[in-house]
């Protein structure tokens, strides 16, 4: 908002009570604009108040707008006029601070979209957004995926820098419902992993913030800058690969390991197993999954993975003296033959997916 629209307003409250004349003088002394059209383009010295006439000079955030002008016939003058001018203050203080906001959401935009460009990645102009927007560029931070169904309200995200945990992040609405954080770590996490405590109360506080009802996914801590689209991406993954609820944050952290077994080709491991997929078949995969993610949860303490089974030790035992005779692998004595057999549940449960889908024979 313009500060003549601005003025329209203060015009418009002078209007109810017509004792008072309010006018903007520039540099010049002259009369730019009055609730009195006949007033502007007078010449009025405000180095010369009076009882009928008082002068404020309206200075806001460094930007100075000219001098305000209160007239009127009245005794109660010297109170209304200061009313008057703390209230412009105000006024305009807060649409410095809408445009300040606007211009600062609209270079993390871009700020976003340059950091996202891996494969053009322009480190100069990156660096040059993080200075305008007076963002520290040698904090780590993690990538915050927030999504919400029915879409943001955009007021509630441009507000979002004016809380005081959120000055150093840098965040984009990539669409109606899609916001990216890439939110600072203070110094007791930069080398640590154990970071979710903090994210979990930023995150609560961002519900506080009414952005409730949404999914949250985090990623990996990173801290060069050409890593964050990294951290975004461990965001994306999440949200196609896991389970999740509203107003829950998931962890890339907690899915590691199912991270990387993604990343090993299906087919590569099919081929390679194929073999003790057929010795297999009479083995119940389901079972056989579940006991491998429990096992691997529990760095393959048995006495740990049974309970977590509901099983009796010695049960587990056996199941596993089942597998190694099998796949003739040494799961119990041998690093190998863990990550082996690791490799031949993932492998098991792929292909039952596709047999489920009609995609194996």
């Amino acid at each position: 908002m313009l500060i003549g629209e601005v003025f329209e307003e203060f015009i418009n409250v002078v209007q109810e009570n017509n004792r008072y004349t309010i006018g903007l003088v520039n540099d010049k002394m002259t009369v730019t604009l009055c609730s009195n059209k006949a007033e502007i383009g007078r010449q009025v010295d405000v180095n010369r108040p009076d009882e009928h006439n008082a002068f404020f000079e309206v200075r806001v955030k460094g930007q100075d707008f000219g001098f305000l002008w209160v007239s009127g016939n009245d005794e109660n003058l010297p109170m209304i006029s200061k009313l008057l001018n703390e209230s412009l203050t105000v006024r305009l203080m807060y649409e410095i601070n809408q445009t300040t906001l606007n211009q600062k959401v609209t270079k993390d935009d871009e700020l976003v979209k340059y950091i996202l460009n891996t494969e053009n990645f322009d480190m100069n102009h990156v660096l040059s957004l993080l200075d305008e927007l007076e963002i520290d560029k040698n904090k780590p931070r993690v990538a915050i995926y927030v999504v919400h169904n029915e879409g943001f309200n955009t007021k509630d995200v441009m507000r979002l820098k004016m809380k005081p945990d959120s000055k150093e992040i840098i965040y984009s609405l990539l669409n109606s419902k899609c916001l990216l954080i890439f939110k600072d770590l203070p110094q007791e996490y930069h080398n640590t992993a154990d970071f979710k405590p903090f994210i979990r109360d930023y995150i609560r506080s961002l519900r506080e913030w009414e952005m409730t009802d949404c999914y949250y996914f985090v990623g990996s801590i990173q801290k060069k800058l050409r890593q964050y689209a990294i951290s975004y991406q461990n965001c994306l993954w999440l949200k196609n690969n896991v389970t999740y609820e509203k107003d829950v944050p998931v962890f890339f952290s907690d899915y590691l390991y199912d991270y990387f077994l993604s990343k090993v080709a299906v087919d590569d491991v099919r081929d390679v197993f194929d073999y003790y997929r057929e010795c297999g078949k009479g083995i119940d995969i389901e079972e056989m999954v579940d006991i491998c993610d429990k096992l691997f949860v529990n760095d393959f303490n048995l006495t740990q993975a049974a309970d977590d089974l509901f099983l009796h030790k010695n049960t587990l035992i056996y199941k596993l003296k089942k597998y190694e005779e099998v796949f003739q692998i040494d799961v119990r004595g041998s690093f190998q033959g863990k990550v082996l057999l690791m490799l031949i549940s993932y492998a098991l449960r792929e292909y039952q997916k596709r047999v489920q889908v009609g995609d194996e024979a």
